[in-house]
């Protein structure tokens, strides 16, 4: 049986880097760069939206823990799983975090968890190299994984404000006749508050694309 689409994709980047570079260099640039930086961006962002000690947080698609390190330096958390695709990712987090986080190899569509156990679920990056099924699919998850209340929140890209992004997707999916080096989805908020009612949630806000983020940012909440 051949690997979901994001697994062959992110494992063909990351041992392309990891081939090409030190360790460490490779861990950063699978990430985009400037590892530590935008891990302190992320975390200071996320506390901004109300992350805080005494949480217990889910980080899907959690890469390899720069969001994780930040955090365990800035505030106490009750609880941190970080879910990813990616096994060298998930070896680097464990090695840079906290004993007590705890990190989940997943390449499925179903996330390995039960119960409503978090208060906050972030996800960056991820979500914009998904179908639209499977955002739905893990959407629902992450709903029933929330305690009531609990807030869901994560980024996309829309056209309007990343057209670059989407120019380079367009050159390279015609350069090499499929999505590469990985797929790019791009989403529009009426797609955002489908998805969002569907499942259950509550939507809060979008946040404009920054800067220091990159992408746009929604946020759900659970009912109480």
């Amino acid at each position: 049986m051949s690997e979901f689409h994001f697994t062959e994709d992110y494992r063909t980047v990351v041992g392309k880097l990891i081939k090409e570079n030190d360790f460490e260099t490779a861990m950063s640039l699978a990430v985009g760069g400037d590892w530590k930086e935008m891990g302190d961006k992320l975390s200071k962002f996320v506390q901004s939206q109300g992350v805080k000690s005494g949480m217990d947080l889910l980080d899907f698609g959690c890469g390899n823990g720069r969001l994780a390190y930040a955090l365990s330096k800035d505030i106490d958390l009750n609880s941190y799983v970080g879910v990813d695709i990616i096994q060298e990712f998930l070896t680097y987090a464990e090695k840079k975090c906290p004993n007590n986080y705890k990190f989940i190899l997943n390449n499925s569509l179903s996330i390995p968890l039960s119960g409503s156990q978090f208060d906050f679920v972030v996800g960056f990056s991820i979500f914009t190299h998904l179908f639209q099924a499977e955002i739905m699919i893990y959407s629902e998850q992450i709903f029933n994984l929330l305690k009531p209340g609990g807030t869901f929140l994560y980024s996309f890209l829309e056209l309007e404000h990343h057209w670059e992004t989407f120019e380079k997707t367009y050159n390279d999916h015609k350069e090499y006749s499929r999505p590469y080096p990985h797929l790019n989805m791009f989403l529009d908020r009426n797609q955002v508050r489908t998805f969002a009612c569907k499942c259950g949630f509550i939507l809060e806000k979008f946040i404009e694309a920054q800067d220091d983020i990159g992408q746009s940012i929604v946020i759900l909440k659970k009912p109480n």
